[in-house]
């Protein structure tokens, strides 16, 4: 078996808040932003914004081959319609196992509302029932659900946490937080650079679900860390 690891970074689509969020109102997209911002912020104490308002700006993939090696890791090339449709086309033609990190609860989600903006045709991911939007393991192996026995409790520290755990590095100082401020300041190599970053540390921590689950030993699991950074 094979597998395809992956992630996304997002922007806002400002543009579509004030359009939907704000019809009618005298507001530029910049005001409309600002004021969704603070009234997420007065809701629950954040301003994630819904996935609705989310496009993706970087995609990276990570192949992993069926001896579980990291054979490559890389972003997706061009701009948000080009890395929109390259996923999808990979996707559709994929044969192994998707690997995520709460990919069923925000990177897939996004990426579905994406190929409805672009217009695209994705008749397997959409019709074969095994597929990638069931819960299979076989299909989309999504590291959150694991952890959270499919959801069963809220994992609080998310990623950050459980890479920690794992003596990975976790985030550093970027974060997905600061993708828009980034992304609109010209630094798309720095997201890109992170989006991989995000990959390589999913599939490291895919490697020790691996051997808690005794698939590999540990010397095994040391042995394709090592190869792996190499990559980085």
């Amino acid at each position: 078996m094979t597998y395809l690891v992956f992630d996304i970074e997002t922007r806002i689509d400002k543009s579509l808040v004030r359009q939907v969020f704000f019809r009618g109102e005298e507001l530029d997209d910049e005001e409309a932003y600002r004021r969704m911002r603070e009234e997420l912020r007065e809701q629950d104490g954040r301003d994630f914004f819904p996935l609705s308002c989310h496009l993706p700006v970087s995609i990276a993939l990570g192949e992993v081959d069926d001896q579980l090696r990291l054979v490559s890791l890389a972003s997706l090339a061009g701009g948000e319609r080009e890395i929109v449709t390259a996923f999808w086309r990979r996707l559709e033609a994929l044969e192994g196992t998707l690997v995520s990190f709460n990919g069923r609860g925000f990177d897939l989600p996004v990426l579905e509302l994406a190929a409805l903006r672009f217009d695209l045709s994705l008749p397997k991911y959409f019709n074969e029932p095994r597929r990638f939007r069931a819960r299979s393991a076989d299909a989309h192996f999504d590291l959150y659900d694991f952890f959270s026995n499919a959801g069963a409790y809220r994992l609080r520290g998310g990623f950050d946490l459980l890479a920690k755990l794992a003596g990975l590095p976790g985030k550093a100082a970027m974060s997905g937080g600061r993708v828009q401020e980034e992304w609109e300041a010209g630094n798309l190599e720095a997201v890109h650079s992170y989006c991989r970053d995000d990959v390589l540390q999913t599939y490291l921590l895919f490697l020790r679900v691996e051997l808690i689950r005794g698939r590999i030993d540990a010397a095994q699991c040391a042995q394709l860390r090592l190869a792996a950074e190499r990559l980085r």
